[in-house]
């Protein structure tokens, strides 16, 4: 059944669904709307048009880049991600590491990135050596960072499969790469080092594994296909471990994003919209919960994806789903929803008319 096309949208953002099953066992149909502004180095805003992504998307390096937005019927809290490319180099001089870092309101995540390093033996052990210089981008991917997988015993670093540096034994690590991307401890816990970057992680990486549930004899002869019992939704948020809030973040917090952009620190805010969703079902209206769930910066094109979606139950009869609404609430400035030249166009307009 063609669910998209029950959709009527009154809002800026784009919509789109799909069907699936909840932890229940029930059938449910996921409906997103997807918000997406380019924002100049600026700072300055512009609404655009990013479809509502229905499959994952890779990130060249065995990682992931952007996440199936469909996949989840729900999401606590809102997941922050950041892809791109580091720019440290951009700074000048003989920079031999350099910070990157994202902050949106409260939630804070740093990462040193280093020239190109090697595993060397020293007096105290195998380490990796001096980092030479930053002579060029480097791209934010957990290949990047420390992890990956021990071709002696086939064990692997369960926060990041595809790193470098994860070994049994230290010295078989000479000669080959070290991690160019390390977090940094801000005022908190200190980072786990395999979450050197700020990309949505995988389903199979942890910590998002810890929450799929147990898949064992029991629940394949009790309970097949539906959910394990101790299934949690954070199995669903696919932010690392620093840029997940618990309470829903609003959209227009404060965003600075360093190391990222040639031009220097990236600083903006956004205007604060929102989306609502009903259902019309047999003729019944109903309004179904939803929140700002992730929000997405691709520092490469600029551009900065919020999300909110909502989960309803179907109808034996799937037929019997009459509507999808979905409302804006709030208002987004002429200078946002128009491009620079249409803006330049209505103001001769408005002057002409004045005269």
């Amino acid at each position: 059944m063609d669910f998209d096309s029950l959709c009527e949208n009154v809002s800026w953002a784009n919509p789109g669904c799909d069907t699936s099953m909840d932890a229940r066992g029930r059938d449910v149909l996921i409906v997103v709307a997807k918000l997406a502004y380019r924002v100049s180095p600026e700072g300055l805003p512009r609404q655009i048009v990013v479809p509502v992504r229905r499959m994952e998307q890779g990130d060249g390096g065995g990682g992931l880049r952007f996440p199936n937005d469909l996949e989840a019927d729900e999401k606590p809290g809102t997941d922050v991600g950041l892809v791109g490319t580091a720019h440290p180099a951009a700074r000048g001089g003989e920079q031999r590491s350099a910070y990157i870092w994202l902050s949106v309101g409260s939630l804070r995540k740093v990462v040193l990135a280093h020239g190109p390093r090697t595993y060397t033996k020293t007096w105290r052990g195998v380490a990796p050596s001096d980092p030479a210089p930053l002579t060029g981008p480097v791209p934010l991917r957990f290949d990047a960072a420390f992890g990956g997988v021990d071709p002696l015993t086939r064990a692997s670093e369960p926060r990041n499969p595809i790193g470098r540096g994860f070994s049994s034994d230290p010295a078989r690590l000479v000669g080959l790469p070290a991690p160019q991307l390390e977090p940094v401890a801000e005022g908190g816990a200190e980072p786990h080092p395999a979450h050197g970057a700020f990309a949505p992680i995988p389903a199979h990486w942890e910590p998002r594994r810890s929450f799929a549930g147990t898949y064992d004899a029991a629940w394949a002869r009790s309970r097949a296909p539906v959910r394990p019992r101790d299934f949690q939704s954070r199995f669903h948020n696919w932010a690392v471990p620093g840029l997940w809030s618990a309470t829903p973040l609003l959209g227009d917090e404060p965003f600075e994003v360093g190391g990222v952009l040639p031009e220097g620190v990236w600083r903006f805010r956004l205007p604060r919209y929102a989306v609502t969703f009903e259902s019309v079902v047999e003729g019944r209206r109903s309004a179904h919960s939803t929140h700002l769930d992730s929000i997405l910066i691709d520092a490469d094109t600029r551009v900065v994806e919020l999300t909110w979606r909502a989960s309803l139950v179907l109808p034996k009869k799937w037929e019997k789903v009459e509507r999808i609404s979905i409302q804006g609430v709030g208002e987004l400035p002429e200078e946002v929803i128009m491009p620079p030249e249409a803006r330049r166009s209505a103001a001769a307009v408005r002057a002409g008319e004045r005269s």
